[in-house]
């Protein structure tokens, strides 16, 4: 069954655990390459290593869990010299007559050791982060090559098991259990529609247009200030340096003539805002920022949409909106609030929290850190983060477009947070073990724990498993940009006028 893998007995128990997993995982069968468009990267000395796995990802195939992205995986290796020989699974899965059902997930190591097989493949498509550690370790104890097949296989552009897996990596072993993707429902939601994304060569608004470009969208607008990640962009997803289904629209959010311009252009139905500044430390260094390009940014975006009409909207907010404290976290919550102003049903936010893969993310910052200057920095006695994949973020925000029940804040159940001391650790190991690490104060705007929800927020389930709404108070936008018009030159101002400014607004 593709739902939750459970191993009572074995899971991970701390970052030791997820480290020797983390440290083996490098030696890995299948390509890494195929997949998401924000892949975590492999240390290069240990990309020979891997190139020699590649040549023994074997014959004989074990299936970890058995539902329709397992047979997927059947039906593509048919033609194959791959066999798949058997499948183990927590359920009670109706296999095929040729294939062998050999018991639940935990009989893993019975298994391997019989040498039965000589690779194996996790085929469930919602797996908990720790039993993925625990499958790793056990795959590596017996030296046994294993890959990860993705959520969503088209089975027709397939070509081999190499092509359709990858290898474990840290945020598969640190990051909640997936959300549950109805990717048909989201599919149904875009078909023939011209959906322009704000903020399109960044982490989340890439992934966005990734996951779009795969639907039935008609026409995606890529909209960025940088002209080189979109350019990118575009040759990565289609192979041609110009696409007329992914038109390229160069504007900066913070001027409402670029925007009018490119709506005028593009003339969008809806849209995806994904452009901010996204960085707590950022932000603290430089607030004025918060106030001209998440907050007027915002509402420059919001006065297009009414000017030409767009019916559905989603907003990229971030889980720093809960608490306020912030710089970003005041900044994006005026935006929430914004949205919720204009009234209209298919408007909405969406909260997120850390996103691994993205690009100045903590992870990246410690991989930096590690390799550069021989240490990892964490901040704070003993601080706390909820992650998620930037997959799963991209779908969380094609997944509200469908939502009925008016506008409200979108926020996904995280699950436990991580140890931040625990992923420095398995970071560290993954590296070789050769950094240390330095704890250091909490710097401005930061905080030990994360909050999904502010305290007079009431969260109310939606249709969407695991994902919660709620409704933040409405701030309309003219009175956001009335203020910030009485202010005269905001770029005169000091930084803590402008931070003043910002509680102000956020308060209305």
């Amino acid at each position: 069954m593709d739902r939750g893998i459970s191993v009572e007995s074995a899971l991970v128990r701390d970052s030791r655990y997820v480290a020797k997993a983390i440290r083996i995982g490098p030696a890995l069968g299948g390509r890494v390459d195929r997949v998401d468009s924000q892949e975590v990267s492999t240390p290069k000395k240990l990309s020979n290593e891997k190139e020699r796995c590649l040549t023994y990802l074997g014959t004989r195939v074990l299936l970890v869990g058995f539902g329709v992205l397992a047979r997927e995986i059947l039906r593509s290796l048919e033609q194959s010299e791959i066999t798949v020989v058997g499948v183990i699974d927590d359920g009670t899965p109706i296999v095929p007559d040729h294939l062998e059902f050999l018991g639940p997930i935990s009989a893993l190591p019975d298994v391997l050791e019989q040498g039965s097989c000589d690779a194996v493949i996790v085929a469930a498509s919602l797996i908990p982060s720790k039993t993925i550690a625990w499958l790793t370790e056990q795959a590596h104890r017996f030296h046994v090559p294993i890959t990860i097949a993705p959520e969503r296989v088209e089975v027709s552009s397939l070509g081999s098991v190499h092509e359709i897996t990858r290898e474990p990596r840290i945020d598969d072993m640190f990051a909640r259990s997936s959300l549950k993707v109805d990717y048909e429902q989201i599919d149904r939601e875009v078909t023939g529609r011209r959906i322009l994304v704000t903020g399109a060569g960044g982490s989340i608004g890439s992934e966005v247009v990734r996951q779009l470009h795969e639907s039935g969208a008609k026409q995606i607008g890529l909209l960025d200030r940088d002209d080189c990640l979109m350019h990118d962009l575009v040759v990565r997803l289609s192979g041609r340096m110009h696409d007329t289904r992914l038109p390229l629209l160069h504007a900066d959010i913070q001027h409402a003539g670029q925007l009018h311009r490119a709506f005028l252009q593009f003339k969008p139905d809806t849209v995806i805002h994904a452009a901010a500044l996204k960085h707590v430390t950022t932000l603290e260094a430089n607030p004025i920022n918060a106030l001209t390009i998440n907050v007027g940014g915002t509402a420059n975006v919001l006065e297009a949409c009414e000017n030409f009409s767009v019916d559905r909207l989603v907003n990229v907010s971030t889980d720093k909106a809960a608490t306020r404290i912030s710089c970003l976290g005041m900044s994006k919550y005026i935006g929430e609030r914004m949205v919720e102003g204009v009234g209209l049903p298919g408007y909405r936010s969406v909260r997120f929290s850390n996103v691994f893969g993205s690009r100045a993310s903590v992870l990246h910052a410690f991989r930096l850190q590690a390799r550069h200057h021989g240490q990892v920095i964490v901040r704070g006695d003993g601080p706390s983060r909820f992650f998620m994949t930037v997959g799963e973020a991209a779908s969380l925000i094609l997944s509200t477009l469908g939502q009925t029940g008016g506008c409200g804040t979108y926020v996904m159940d995280m699950g436990n947070p991580v140890a931040i001391h625990n992923l420095a650790v398995a970071v560290i190991e993954e590296l070789g073990g050769l950094a240390s690490i330095h704890h250091e104060a909490l710097g401005d705007g930061e905080f030990e724990s994360e909050r999904l929800f502010a305290t007079t927020e009431i969260p109310e389930a939606t249709s969407i498993e695991g994902v919660f709404k709620v409704n933040t108070e409405p701030l309309d936008r003219q009175v956001v940009e009335s203020m910030m018009q009485s202010l005269g030159d905001v770029y005169g101002l000091d930084d803590e006028t402008v931070r003043q400014h910002l509680r102000e607004i956020a308060s209305i």
